[in-house]
């Protein structure tokens, strides 16, 4: 009898403890659960003017100088003979011209919806629409669904909902300590080396008696370990894709001094081929890469009182294996081969700020890379050789045109802006309460002057000379905090090229580019 209740008594308070905290977490998860969102809606209109390129459109590689020629003369007399023809049929001019200058209005709406469970869990999904062209994109539009088409009346164009977060946050308060796992946003200091969205885990500790936060993780950039192109039912090959690891240390001993010490490792087994091709759809050039790389970067921001700084510098070395044919003088592909290179290049990033007064703040900036930008002589990347940089997913923006990402023009994105560097000067002016003017001065050059060599237009034959100096430009951009929760905003920029922005396109015509638009922007 005794035993009987010592079993049950055993056995009541072993399910005892093993439900107790069941009970008390769903208590807690009963308590806890809540749903937020947050977002912004935002409508813009542009206005848009060049009659400069803004990417090269001819190839890069070595070509037979006579054949150019003669096939060049007998395509601008086909041209004339055509266009004298319509001319005296009374048609419109068939000739194309060589500048732009559009207006059109677009619109987006994002929405991040934020599920808390528990002091424990979080689930966060992120999604976008847009940005919609009113009216659509017309016949240029490469496709008819996806979160920037749309627009059309009649919906003749569909809309899509693109996700731009969905990850699970498992926290552990008491520790300081999260782990975050599935879509995210991945960003490094100031966005110089990566600021892109991706799939993986993210794993961050904060060491609060030292001021310290450690911060690791992995994700997989892309993936083709489950393609099946013989189409034979079994997957071609496994462990194939585009891995990135990272880590980050962030310190601040003193409270107007941070640190931040950081590594990215890039490990990339894909070998497909991408073509680019031009706006008439020629492609011109060819590129295939796989390899490891690495990024190590050191970011030190001071703020004193009126003072402040930021001195930022990235190493980039490893080793890429690069898609280099064998060519005939013609330019005609005789075998394909991948060829080794070894990468060691850098990237400085400066910035100096200085508030004069309460109105008035005034701040110098410049960015640059090592490096040779464009093409080698043999049509391989120029970033290959000579100390070049490298980059790996970056997205920042120093002036409204040559270094952009926001909207409007964007000559250079951070992608590509390996051999560059661009300096300038910007005031941010209060005007009144809410308003704020900014103006800016700004110049790009090429660390090293691009080739021409193989070149088709702006070369040495036609009696030009390549250049270091890329262009400058002007910014004009206004902010009027209307409302709380309402924002508009006035962007511009007016760029004048340089003989290194012509060589770098390949062209001789035009010089400049500007660009004004209007952004009004809710946030809620």
């Amino acid at each position: 009898m005794f035993n009987n209740l010592s079993k049950k008594a055993y056995c009541f308070y072993y399910l005892a403890v093993i439900l107790s905290p069941s009970l008390i977490f769903s208590q807690e998860v009963e308590e806890k659960t809540k749903f937020d969102f947050q977002g912004n809606y935002r409508v813009r209109g542009f206005n848009l003017a060049r009659d400069i390129y803004t990417s090269r459109q001819t190839s890069a590689t070595p070509y037979d100088k006579g054949a150019f020629k003669t096939e060049q003369q007998q395509r601008n007399q086909n041209i004339a003979e055509t266009e004298i023809t319509e001319k005296l049929k009374g048609n419109p001019s068939t000739l194309s011209p060589q500048k732009e200058d559009i207006s059109y209005f677009d619109t987006r709406m994002t929405v991040n919806m934020n599920f808390n469970t528990s002091k424990y869990f979080e689930a966060l999904w992120g999604v976008q629409v847009g940005d919609i062209t009113f009216g659509g994109k017309g016949f240029g539009q490469n496709s008819t669904t996806g979160p920037g088409q749309g627009g059309e009346a009649n919906s003749t164009s569909p809309v899509n909902i693109q996700t731009t977060f969905l990850y699970l946050n498992f926290k552990l308060p008491e520790e300081a300590f999260s782990l975050r796992v599935g879509q995210q946003l991945f960003f490094s200091p100031r966005g110089r080396v990566i600021f892109a969205s991706g799939t993986g885990i993210t794993i961050n500790k904060d060491f609060r008696l030292w001021n310290t936060t450690i911060e690791s993780g992995w994700f997989v950039a892309r993936q083709n370990a489950q393609l099946d192109l013989d189409k034979n039912a079994y997957a071609d090959k496994n462990y194939v894709g585009t891995n990135i690891y990272f880590y980050k240390i962030k310190t601040s001993f003193f409270n107007n001094v941070k640190h931040e010490l950081y590594s990215y490792f890039l490990d990339d087994t894909i070998k497909s081929i991408e073509k680019t091709t031009n706006a008439k759809g020629t492609v011109i050039a060819l590129d295939s890469e796989f390899g490891q790389l690495f990024w190590h970067g050191f970011m030190n921001e001071i703020n004193l009182s009126n003072f402040g700084f930021v001195v930022h510098g990235i190493y980039n070395h490893g080793t890429v294996h690069v898609l280099e044919p064998y060519q005939d003088n013609a330019g005609n592909v005789l075998y394909n081969r991948f060829s080794r290179h070894n990468i060691s290049g850098g990237m400085l990033d400066l910035q100096f700020s200085y508030r004069y007064s309460e109105n008035f703040t005034f701040n110098l900036i410049g960015v640059g890379t090592t490096g040779r930008p464009g093409f080698d002589k043999d049509g391989t990347r120029a970033n290959l050789r000579g100390g070049g940089y490298k980059t790996l997913m970056p997205g920042y923006s120093i002036s409204n045109i040559g270094h952009d990402f926001t909207g409007g023009y964007a000559l250079f994105s951070g992608k590509d802006s390996s051999g560059l560097y661009e300096y300038g000067v910007n005031g941010d002016f209060v005007v009144y309460g809410p308003l704020l003017l900014t103006l800016g001065y700004y110049r790009l050059y090429g660390t090293k002057s691009p080739y021409i060599e193989n070149n088709r237009y702006f070369n040495f034959d036609n009696g030009y000379k390549t250049s270091t100096f890329f262009g400058h430009e002007v910014n004009i951009n206004l902010r009027w905090n209307a409302f709380r929760d309402m924002q508009i905003l006035m962007r511009s920029g007016y760029f004048i090229a340089g003989d290194g922005l012509k060589a770098y396109l390949d062209t001789t015509y035009g010089k400049i580019l500007r660009e004004f638009f209007v952004t009004a922007e809710h946030r809620f």
